[in-house]
């Protein structure tokens, strides 16, 4: 694969996201809707022969599985089809930083923010719980905080029908599936999984969040399991004291070696939860949020090659003028965006006015696009910045006029006229 790739004849592959065992991750654009997606690609070439017939009924079930979850917490599935040899999924493109990136960057969290972000997976848990689908390889590495604080529960590629017989057909031959370090007692052996694995494996998720570490170490993945099946359960307050006991006793349920001593729902997990999140978080909001500078760190925001000459700038320029030509204004304040991440103002070969003038550029598009919003920030933003500067006073006032535009077409009027009865 390689970026500007077309796939499906409407998706253009854009940057590489991440790679696994069998397949790829690409960020795209669909050039029908002109929005971006995260393009995951399985490689039937690097599939074991005996196993592709398995792997492409896995993949195509995955698919169908996250599409069934209508839940803001997992990303929508846009689109399945076939490129050659590999089978490909389309999905929403989830801004953010992994779970585990934060958790390395802070080296343990609150415990309201980890009490915050496990009950969000609670809730994903009960809407796939509730539609017989077993995620069975919850870890940080698959939880990604969006910019806005909303935890996205991605890679439902090993989810299964919670039916014995589905679970058999869909679980590879040989193969345990999960990651050792979160993996339930019953997973590892091979047995039957239910819903009490992933609750199992949030276990794990949280006592991390909370201690900065699994709650088993080991060289290898088969002691990791033995870790798993015949170690003590680790007692959180033991590595961190201020770690209410209530929560700590809920943690040590979530470890319990068999099924039946854990809680019976996530459901119950989730209510359990809510006494150790902040006030604001109980009311629906999340605590702990991403900032964007964690955002645009993430494998979802990998820049471009910053543009080394003028001539580099006006090409990148010019595929954002023929973007804009095709009608394909998102794509088009992608590329512009990319450009001004990679190169910080005052050095290369950006100056103030080149990035005033992309920051302009930027907004206008976003509103062409009918994302008034993020248009309307992105005016107010360079606004400010222009009352600063001496001799832009007039680009600031038609900054605010496009953003009081922008305003007017979300129908928020009554707001956005205030800012211009006080001038």
């Amino acid at each position: 694969m390689h970026a500007g790739d077309r796939i499906g004849d409407r998706y253009e592959l854009t940057y590489p996201v991440g790679r696994g065992g069998m397949g790829q991750v690409w960020a795209g654009f669909d050039e029908r809707l002109d929005r971006p997606v995260a393009i995951k690609f399985l490689r039937q070439l690097e599939v074991p022969e005996n196993e592709r017939e398995t792997a492409g009924k896995r993949f195509r079930r995955e698919a169908r599985a996250t599409a069934r979850l209508d839940h803001p917490g997992v990303p929508a599935v846009h689109d399945l089809g076939v490129h050659g040899e590999d089978l490909f999924l389309v999905m929403q493109l989830v801004p953010g930083i992994v779970l585990a990136d934060h958790v390395a960057e802070q080296e343990r969290l609150s415990v309201a923010e980890a009490a915050s972000i496990a009950a969000q997976v609670c809730s994903v848990l009960v809407a796939a719980h509730a539609a017989s689908l077993v995620h069975r390889d919850l870890k940080p590495q698959n939880l990604m905080i969006t910019p806005a604080g909303v935890v996205k529960v991605l890679d439902f590629g090993v989810a299964a029908l919670l039916g014995p017989a589905e679970a058999s057909r869909l679980t590879a031959t040989g193969r345990t599936l999960g990651t050792p370090a979160y993996i339930a007692p019953e997973q590892a052996q091979g047995g039957p999984v239910g819903p009490s694995a992933d609750l199992y494996a949030l276990g794990c998720v949280l006592f991390e969040m909370l201690s900065g570490n699994p709650p088993y170490e080991a060289s290898n993945a088969p002691d990791m399991m033995r870790r798993h099946l015949y170690s003590p359960t680790p007692i959180i307050t033991e590595y961190r004291s201020d770690v209410p006991d209530d929560l700590a006793h809920l943690l040590y349920c979530l470890l319990a070696k068999s099924p039946a001593e854990r809680p019976t729902s996530a459901g119950e997990v989730r209510q359990l939860l809510m006494p150790f999140l902040d006030e604001d978080d109980s009311q629906g909001l999340v605590v702990g949020r991403a900032d964007n500078r964690k955002a645009s760190a993430t494998p979802h925001a990998v820049p471009v090659p910053p543009p080394r000459s003028q001539q580099e700038l006006a090409k990148l320029r010019a595929q954002a003028r023929q973007l804009t030509e095709n009608e394909c204004f998102v794509q088009a304040a992608e590329v512009l965006k990319r450009v001004l991440r990679s190169v910080p103002e005052g050095r290369g070969v950006l100056d103030a006015a080149e990035v005033t003038s992309l920051r302009a550029d930027i907004a206008s598009l976003l509103m062409l696009a009918g994302d008034f919003r993020q248009a309307r920030h992105a005016f107010e933003a360079l606004a400010r910045d222009l009352d600063r500067s001496d001799g832009k006073q007039d680009l600031a006032q038609e900054c605010r006029r496009q953003a009081l535009a922008c305003e007017l077409e979300m129908g928020e009027q009554a707001d956005a006229i205030q800012p211009f009865s006080i001038r």
